[in-house]
């Protein structure tokens, strides 16, 4: 979809890492590349902590713009326009570069590669690196760098199966709702 190349951090040290070890991480690979804006995701569907980002720009010192809808980059005045939902308006927020911005929902149209750009992609450059590679320790990332840890995890309790209430005609149903909700529910 356009990138010149990737990196893939492939190491066992880095598994079961939560957002500091994980930013960190990428702030090691990121900080010797050039870049005007760096795009992140708002949150991941795991932990749903919202925090790599964040983490991310004050790892490598940079502005961050959280939730990003729309965003507009001047190259040349070195200034990144973005747009973000708060209740009922939209902040716009103007940003120097480098920058990091975290995306919600909206930012962009899904594009869907053609068999040419896949067949292109497969012909990119991708460094695959270790952690010491990018000078880092295994002690530093994954579960043993983290500074969150996972006590335990806890399902809600299984709810009850739903109840049909019977009845001719919508009046005898309502009227059959109306007791259950009194005398079992007690609700009312």
């Amino acid at each position: 979809m356009g990138a010149d190349k990737g990196i893939l951090v492939e190491d066992a040290a880095t598994d079961d890492g939560d957002s500091f070890t994980i930013a960190k991480t990428l702030a090691a690979v990121v900080k010797n590349l050039p870049y005007d804006v760096i795009f992140c995701g708002q949150r991941a569907v795991d932990d749903d902590e919202a925090q790599v980002g964040a983490m991310l720009a004050e790892m490598l010192n940079i502005p961050h713009v959280s939730l990003v809808v729309k965003e507009e980059v001047d190259p040349a005045a070195k200034k990144v326009t973005a747009e973000k939902p708060i209740e009922g308006a939209t902040l716009v927020t103007e940003s120097s570069l480098p920058a990091l911005l975290t995306t919600q929902k909206g930012l962009n149209e899904p594009r869907y590669a053609s068999l040419p750009g896949i067949m292109k992609a497969k012909k990119k450059p991708l460094e695959t690196k270790k952690v010491a590679d990018l000078g880092l320790s295994a002690e530093e990332v994954g579960l043993a760098g983290s500074k969150l840890k996972i006590m335990a995890l806890t399902p809600p309790p299984q709810r009850a199966a739903g109840k049909i209430v019977d009845g001719e005609t919508p009046q005898e149903k309502a009227a059959t709702l109306v007791k259950l909700l009194r005398e079992e529910a007690k609700i009312i």
